[in-house]
């Protein structure tokens, strides 16, 4: 009986250390993947607002092309009008 209980405690002594260690790395594992996660979600923010601020400029740069394009319209419209009225005026000449 003697035997039994001290191989009885030593199996104990045992298993408890063996659980206090698996504890530890569970808390260990645990720690590390709350890093990454923190780490992931940081990035993920700088990725987002590098976009916000990409798509902002992009749309800046849209407008000023719209505005430029707006304005080569207008003043080729307004050459083409000069012209047609000095073409008319010539024919207008040659005629009289």
């Amino acid at each position: 009986m003697r035997k039994f209980l001290t191989l009885f405690a030593v199996a104990a002594l045992f298993s408890a250390v063996a659980c206090g260690d698996a504890k530890t790395e569970t808390s260990d594992v645990e720690e590390e993947g709350q890093e990454m996660l923190d780490e992931m979600d940081s990035t993920m923010n700088e990725v987002t607002e590098a976009t916000e601020e990409a798509a902002e400029e992009g749309a800046e740069t849209m407008e000023e092309a719209v505005d430029s394009v707006k304005s080569a319209v207008n003043e080729a419209a307004d050459s083409m009008e000069e012209a047609a009225g000095d073409a008319a005026n010539e024919v207008e000449e040659s005629v009289n």
